[in-house]
């Protein structure tokens, strides 16, 4: 019988079958193409401007730990940040929430994150090694370093305790985790501070575990948790534990998208707070950057979804149009620096090279990335990440 004109002999149904899977293919092709030259951008040629840009700065910044920073109720070496101000009019006006350690976190975390990045893109010694300077400061050396315990995180001045909301302000270590997974082959860190940087990540992993704030953290049902579940995640991975990771992958699959998620995609427990769209946001690059760090060539989590519908696809589809345009928003908006908003979100990148949807890449590609210098506190905290390229290579040793 003949097919296309070609001689193929009795069309048996395995035959004819193959034949109707390859002429699929071949239709298909083009397009399959098309989509993931565009979704899957060289992330690396895109980044490389701003990047060194950026490092050039760095590289010239001081290093400020917060042992420089006297707070009121702790240490040197004690983390200290106060929960912020309820946005609400008619509450009282307590003092100003004492957030400076917050900011140098923060700011450290940026340029490690942003001098590994340009290593990752030169393998110029100079941005290494200046990152392991930091990295030092913070996690070795006795004078300045920071404890691994964070008792004083999130501290509700008001009634003397520390309250759960403290993992979100210790979100900046996720990317400082992921940065170090890139510097181990280099002269950044002697052995012996290696070995002390990992002790003090082994420790904080410790922490997050065990802490009685931290596992009401873990058990939220909203952004605390996917603060929870990156931090985890990133210091898993920098420190190659794979029970630990096994254990992250499993709650991202259950109780995380049970708990945060509904059939639409929404972030019902972010819409109800004081800012919905930033919780939202947040969140989305929260779980985003958890999920792609998390997602394996056997085990991918951006598929996942539950029997109902709640997975990363989901919320994508529903968040794209309100990046796009938040006056397509449908919640109420926030009530402070709601036009700040919404900025470059890396979770559209992620989710764009994960579902080949090239919208999604060209959004984040055509936003100006945040200088946060120049943003309010709040808002500036609610970029969890500063440099994608780091979550979107490969470090060494398979890490």
């Amino acid at each position: 019988m003949l097919l296309s004109g070609a001689v193929i002999g009795p069309l048996t149904r395995r035959r004819f079958n193959a034949s109707l899977a390859s002429l699929a293919a071949s239709c298909a092709t083009p397009r399959l193409i098309r989509a993931q030259t565009t979704a899957h951008l060289d992330v690396a040629t895109m980044e490389r401007p701003r990047i060194l840009a950026a490092a050039a700065s760095a590289l010239t910044q001081p290093i400020v730990t917060i042992t420089t920073i006297p707070s009121p109720h702790a240490t040197p070496h004690d983390f200290y940040s106060e929960l912020t101000p309820d946005p609400n009019p008619a509450a009282p006006k307590p003092h100003a929430a004492f957030r400076d350690h917050a900011t140098a976190l923060r700011n450290a975390s940026s340029s490690i994150a942003t001098l590994t990045a340009a290593y990752v893109l030169t393998h110029e010694d100079r941005y290494a090694l200046r990152a392991g300077r930091h990295l030092a400061a913070w996690f070795v050396d006795p004078a300045t370093s920071m404890s691994p315990q964070f008792p004083f995180a999130a501290y509700n001045p008001t009634k003397s305790v520390a309250t759960p909301a403290g993992v979100v302000d210790l979100v900046p270590l996720a990317e400082i985790a992921r940065a170090l997974s890139f510097l181990p082959d280099t002269d950044a860190l002697s052995p012996d501070e290696l070995t002390a940087t990992k002790a003090w990540f082994t420790g904080f992993q410790a922490f997050l575990n065990t802490d009685n704030n931290a596992f009401i953290a873990r058990e939220a049902k909203d952004h605390i948790a996917s603060a929870w579940l990156l931090l985890s995640s990133a210091v898993a991975r920098s420190l190659a534990d794979d029970i630990k990771l096994d254990a992250c992958r499993h709650r991202f699959r259950r109780p995380t998208l049970r708990n945060q998620i509904d059939s639409l995609g929404v972030f019902p427990h972010e819409i109800t707070t004081a800012f919905p769209y930033r919780n939202t946001l947040f969140n989305f690059d929260l779980l985003a950057t958890a999920c792609q760090l998390l997602s394996t060539q056997f085990d991918n989590l951006w598929l996942f979804e539950l029997e109902d519908g709640p997975g990363m696809r989901s919320v994508a589809a529903f968040l794209y149009p309100t990046i796009h345009d938040r006056a397509k928003w449908p919640q109420i908006a926030d009530p402070q620096s709601f036009r700040d908003l919404p900025g470059r979100r890396p979770a559209l990148l992620f989710a764009g090279r994960a579902f080949d949807r090239p919208e999604y890449v060209d959004l984040w590609r055509s936003t100006p990335a945040p200088d946060a210098t120049q943003l309010p506190e709040p808002i500036a905290a609610s970029f969890p990440i500063s440099q994608p390229l780091l979550w979107t290579a490969r470090a060494p040793h398979g890490l």
